[in-house]
């Protein structure tokens, strides 16, 4: 597995100028290196048209970033964003919802079966609040028993924080849990060492000293 494949670029400042937006996606397009990209809403066309002929998949993020609007209101984004060409999606949901509103977890599940089977991948977002070491216990069990299979936690952890998570989340998870943790931006040694904890995904916000250009041959067993 190459360093390249398990990185996911986050773009989700709403602050950020255009002209960055375009210049950072173009670097992208020309390295052609890094496997997903996740933008805002706002920005999916526009960052499908700069990623065009690249094998970067795009995604972008429903109720975002509180996760507690309605299921109609979930629905309705989920089913725009894939339509404006969305290859995958990050939907916020909030642990409360998912541990203790079991109807409304339900109504969620029904409406986006559809969409889902229609159209492409939606990965489920914990949003809006800190998990506790009993709520991380209480929703994997949830997890599984939905057969919701792409857990994303929240941004800006440290990587010691991502590291205790990956240990938790992949214990409890089992084989079927993708895991995905989010930091503001890692090391080669970092991520080879959250991937043998079971991390999936590794969601960064900026680069940093991460070149992925003189990483593209290189697999993680290699580091």
């Amino acid at each position: 597995m190459k360093v390249s494949e398990v990185v996911s670029l986050r773009l989700l400042d709403a602050t950020m100028k255009d002209w960055e937006f375009k210049d950072l996606l173009v670097k992208l397009r020309k390295e052609n290196q890094i496997r997903e990209v996740v933008v805002l809403p706002n920005q999916l066309r526009r960052a499908k048209q700069l990623l065009a002929q690249t094998q970067i998949k795009i995604g972008t993020v429903v109720d975002y970033p509180l996760g507690s609007g309605t299921v109609a209101k979930k629905a309705f984004e989920a089913g725009r964003s894939f339509q404006e060409g969305a290859d995958f999606l990050e939907l916020s949901v909030t642990s409360f919802t998912l541990l203790e509103q079991p109807q409304l977890v339900q109504d969620l599940e029904a409406a986006l079966r559809g969409i889902s089977l229609a159209w492409g991948e939606i990965r489920t977002r914990v949003a809006a609040d800190k998990l506790t070491e009993i709520k991380k216990l209480a929703l994997l069990p949830r997890m599984n028993e939905l057969g919701w299979q792409w857990l994303v936690l929240e941004e800006g952890t440290s990587f010691a924080d991502a590291l205790h998570d990956a240990e938790t989340f992949s214990f409890d998870g089992g084989d079927k849990l993708q895991l995905q943790v989010n930091l503001e931006e890692v090391t080669a040694t970092d991520i080879q060492t959250l991937v043998k904890k079971g991390v999936s995904r590794i969601g960064i916000t900026r680069f940093g000293e991460l070149d992925l250009v003189s990483l593209a041959y290189l697999n993680l067993e290699q580091l």
